[in-house]
């Protein structure tokens, strides 16, 4: 049962975490992205608009809705092992050096470790861009908040 309501809980299975919720805008979104709709309905961003966003749910209705309408849904273990991350434990790196719990998924040059709030990804291989809009995309990643010039 799903408890993501204002009060910033989070329930999933047998995990409740407190967690701070922030009020999403234009620039945290892109079209295809998962969010939480009136802090209980699952929807996909299908466009973006300054004020407005656009959402398909679950069931396949579309919505039209202003920001204050939107959350972000928190990353949890449980969601990285349903999208085929598997959890890497007691690994030992260079120089016997114990590597902290991360998941992995063969397919996706980065890990993302688990060992603090928030998770972190580490790149293990180089990824090839060449267009300004991957830029964009791998500065937002980042948390950047700035604009690329022309």
């Amino acid at each position: 049962m799903r408890d993501l309501t204002r009060t910033s809980r989070w329930r999933y299975r047998d995990i409740t975490i407190d967690r701070i919720t922030s009020d999403m805008k234009a620039e945290d979104l892109m079209v295809g992205d998962w969010v939480l709709l009136f802090d209980d309905k699952i929807a996909k961003v299908d466009c973006i608009g300054n004020t407005e966003v656009f959402l398909s749910d679950e069931t396949g209705l579309d919505w039209q809705v202003t920001y204050e309408h939107i959350r972000p849904i928190f990353l949890t273990p449980e969601i990285l092992e349903l999208n085929g991350f598997v959890l890497q434990e007691n690994e030992v790196g260079l120089f016997g050096v114990t590597i902290a719990p991360h998941y992995t998924r063969d397919d996706l040059p980065f890990e993302v470790f688990c060992d603090g709030d928030p998770f972190a990804i580490w790149f293990r291989d180089p990824i090839d861009i060449a267009y300004v809009h991957q830029l964009q995309h791998v500065i937002r990643l980042c948390g950047v908040n700035k604009e690329i010039v022309l």
